[in-house]
C-alpha cells in the first residue's frame, strides 16, 4: 500500500536549498507555475513551494499552497527519485480548482520524464 504521506523529510526548508535550486535547476513553465527541478542525490524527492505576495492575501496564497502540496501528496510516484523541485505560483493561480492544477503540473512530470 502507498503511503499519502507529506513528511518533514519531503520538503524542501532550508533557505540555500531554495536558493541553490533557483540558481542551477531546470526550469518549465506553464500558465499559471514555474517549476524548478534539480537533482538532489538522496533517495527522496523533495517539495518546495512559493507563492509571492502579489498573488493575494494570505488566504489565496495559503489556498495555491494547499493545493500543490495535495498534488505532490498524490502523485509522488510520478516523480523521478532524488530530485528536488520548487513549484512557483504566478499571477491568476489562485483562480484555479484542484482539477487545473492537476492538468498543468501532469503536463510538467510528462514533459520531465520525457526529457531524461
Amino acid at each position: 500500500m502507498k503511503s499519502f504521506s507529506f513528511p518533514k523529510s519531503e520538503r524542501l526548508l532550508n533557505r540555500k536549498d531554495f536558493v541553490n535550486l533557483n540558481r542551477s535547476g531546470k526550469r518549465y513553465r506553464t500558465g499559471h507555475f514555474t517549476v524548478l527541478f534539480k537533482e538532489n542525490g538522496l533517495i527522496i524527492t523533495r517539495l518546495g513551494i512559493t507563492v509571492n505576495r502579489r498573488i493575494g492575501n494570505a488566504a489565496r496564497r495559503n489556498r495555491i499552497k494547499r493545493l500543490v502540496r495535495e498534488f505532490f501528496r498524490l502523485n509522488k510516484e510520478s516523480f523521478q527519485k532524488g530530485c528536488d523541485l520548487i513549484v512557483i505560483a504566478n499571477r491568476g493561480a489562485h483562480n484555479l480548482a484542484f482539477k487545473d492544477v492537476k492538468e498543468e503540473l501532469d503536463n510538467i512530470i510528462f514533459v520531465k520524464k520525457n526529457n531524461i
